[in-house]
């Protein structure tokens, strides 16, 4: 008798400190997840939908200039990172609206290449080749 009392003490504890970590890392993650959105939309300006040049340097401040200045470009292209399947990505100018872009060369090279093409007057169809030809690394 005492031996179940004793099994059911341990069972019930072990029971609620699963439960109390299991709210734990939900709350946290929740958290998480506000703190994420708040610090996106305080790094956008204005009503773009991409996030502001000014807060990179280099190829990647180039690459979020092309991106908030030609978001119908960009939205037409495809990336070939894989962040389609890693972030949900749709096309290229997602890649702009959060800080993937800044630290992925693939998405810098493309953004770069298709402005470098679009402003010589490529058609769309042949910066989309062209993109591919020289990213895209699947199998």
């Amino acid at each position: 008798m005492m031996n179940q009392i004793k099994s059911r003490a341990v069972l019930l504890s072990l029971v609620a400190i699963a439960l109390g970590a299991a709210l734990y890392v939900g709350i946290a993650q929740i958290r998480g997840r506000g703190q994420s959105s708040a610090n996106a939309a305080e790094e956008r300006s204005g009503d773009s939908v991409t996030l502001d040049p000014a807060l990179f340097k280099g190829p990647a401040h180039e690459a979020y200039r092309i991106a908030r200045e030609q978001p119908e470009l960009l939205a037409q292209l495809h990336c070939y990172c894989g962040c389609d399947k890693e972030y949900g990505h749709r096309n290229l100018l997602d890649c702009y609206r959060d800080r993937h872009g800044s630290r992925c060369e693939i998405c810098i090279g493309e953004a770069i290449e298709a402005e470098k093409l679009a402003s010589q007057g490529s058609p769309i169809e042949q910066i989309r080749d062209s993109l591919r030809a020289r990213f895209d690394r699947r199998e």
